[in-house]
This record gives structure tokens, sequence and C-alpha cells, in this order.
């Protein structure tokens, strides 16, 4: 069912696979150069509502025969929920009694889902962005904030100049892969990137950058993005192949998250997307699902900072069949 779109000279495309074998040759065709990084989506590990670790296991052996690879993410939900008891707010950075829980956490998940033996079994560095911070082992704000504002408007909180590993800056000629889930709330690529800022590194939590009611998540969203923008080649992948998780409006669904909403899952529907640009494929992926990518506020405003997604990509969006309408 492997369908290859072109817009704008920028590829997209929208493949069925359910083995090692046939991902692998999926990943083949898009001949992406290497070194390579790798950004999961790791919000918390409920099941259909996270990164696939068998998925993610391919994605790395894979690219672990083409070159170097870097997986990267930050503390986040999966951990912070177990650290409740130990925060008291306003927490601007992390004690040390605070970081040794939250590494045991990290080390905790990484066994847990299997990532742990695979990324050393193939010798791949897995860097998180709140070591890396804390560890001041990051690129100069001046030289980040240069290279954002060549190309965009300032960003709204000085500070996230200022999270950017080094050891990620000297990838930059590779390849940036946003690996994100298809999950509820349609979040995927662009919302993907927003767990690159990091946890209690002297800006108390990453709640900071939600503002009250949310109003600033949107913009410290699309600053993310206009940062790694910036300096890397930032692709999208969406996985959705043993596992996708949705949500219809009214029903209560069989799983339930941490953050307190359910949710339902499809199985097997074996869908991965890819795309030279993460915010066209969010759009397609949205538009596919007869979802207006433009009702989703934070793509709305990624769409007036970044190219818009051109109308083209819509209309073969709603030539493809809804993957949710077995529910």
């Amino acid at each position: 069912m492997r369908k290859e779109f072109e817009f704008k000279g920028k590829k997209l495309v929208v493949d069925n696979v359910h083995t090692q074998k046939e991902f692998f040759k999926f990943m083949d065709s898009l001949q992406l150069r290497e070194p390579f990084i790798v950004k999961p989506n790791w919000i918390c590990g409920d099941y259909g509502h996270f990164t696939d670790p068998k998925i993610l296991e391919w994605v790395l052996r894979f690219l672990h025969k083409q070159g170097k690879v870097v997986l990267v993410e930050s503390y986040s939900a999966r951990n912070m929920l177990a650290l409740l008891d130990l925060i008291k707010p306003p927490c601007p950075r992390f004690s040390e009694e605070q970081l040794d829980f939250v590494r045991k956490t990290e080390e905790d998940f990484l066994k847990e889902t299997g990532t742990k033996n695979v990324i050393s079994e193939l010798g791949i560095e897995y860097l998180n962005i709140t070591e890396e911070v804390l560890a001041e082992r990051t690129v100069d704000k001046e030289i980040v904030k240069e290279l954002v504002e060549k190309k965009f408007s300032p960003v709204l909180r000085d500070e996230l100049y200022g999270f950017l590993p080094e050891k990620l800056y000297e990838l930059r000629t590779g390849t940036f892969i946003n690996l994100a889930k298809f999950k509820v709330f349609f979040s995927m690529c662009t919302k993907n990137m927003f767990g690159l800022i990091p946890e209690h590194v002297g800006y108390n939590s990453r709640d900071t950058y939600h503002g009250e009611a949310d109003k600033d998540l949107s913009q410290n969203i699309a600053d993310i993005n206009k940062i790694y923008r910036s300096i890397f080649n930032v692709v999208g992948i969406v996985e959705g192949i043993n596992s996708l998780s949705y949500i219809v409006e009214g029903k209560t669904g069989k799983y339930k998250t941490p953050f307190g909403y359910t949710y339902d899952v499809l199985e097997n529907k074996g869908l991965i997307y890819y795309c030279d640009d993460p915010l066209w494929l969010d759009a397609f992926v949205h538009q596919q699902c007869e979802k207006d990518p433009m009702k989703t506020e934070h793509l709305q405003l990624a769409s007036t900072i970044f190219e818009k997604w051109p109308s083209e990509l819509i209309e073969e969006a709603k030539k493809i069949e809804n993957p949710l309408i077995e529910r």
C-alpha cells in the first residue's frame, strides 16, 4: 500500500509494514544521511502511548548499520510522576537527592522497555538533555541565538538557546530523526520536540513552558522547533505499526494515563509515515484522520513560522482511508 508523494521538492511516504525486514526496506528507501540523531516519544510508558520499544529497536538496528547513532531525550513525566514527594515547589534546579532518584527511574525505564539491552549491544550513546545542561556541556547561547535569529524571530524564553548539547551540535551534518508516535491528541512530530526542553535545570519544571492554562505551550513548542530546524536537517517519522492510540469523544477508553484521561488502542495497523518536513507530516496525518490541522493550535502557529504545507498535501491526505474507521 506504499504511497509516495512529492510536494515542492519534499518527500512524503505512507507505507504499511509488519516485519523487521519490511521496516528495513522502508528505512532504506529514505536514503537518510548519517550521522543520525533519534528523538523518540517517551512522555510515559503507557501502552500505545509512547514509542513502541520494538519499533525503536528496529530503527536503531537499521541506522547502526549505516553509521553513528545517538539516541536523545530529556527527563519527563515518566520520571517526574514518581518524584512528586521529593519536589516542593518552587524547585528551579534538581537537588542531588532528586537527581539521583530521577536517574534511577530512567535506568529502570530503559531496562523495562528493553532499550538498555539494545543500546548496550550496539554501542549506541543515549544522551539525556537534562544531564548535559546540568553539566554545562552545551553550545554557547550566543552561537545558537545567532543561528536561530538569522531565520526566525526570537524565542519567547531566552534560556532555550542554552539547552543545545555540544555532542548533538557536532552531529549537525547528519539527520535528526523526529520519531513520533501515532497517538491521542495527534501531538506527533512538532509537539514531540517539546520533550527536548529539560526539567529543573534552573527554571523549574517543564510545566513552566506550558504557562497558565497552557497559554505559552504552543509558542514554546514552536520555539524549540525553531532551534533544531535552524541547525539540523530534521525529518519526521510517525509510527503506528503495532499500536496506535486514539480518543472517542464522550467515550471512556480502555486505558488510563497518569494524567487522568482515557484512550483506546488499535493494534497491528502496520502504519508508518515519513516526511522531509515534520510539520507537513503532522498536517497530513491530521487530515487523513479527518481532523483539520489548522484547528490544532501549535500546528496553526507553526504554519505561520515555518513553510506551511501546500493545499495539494491536504487533498492527497483526504484520498487515503482514515486509519481510525475501525472504531
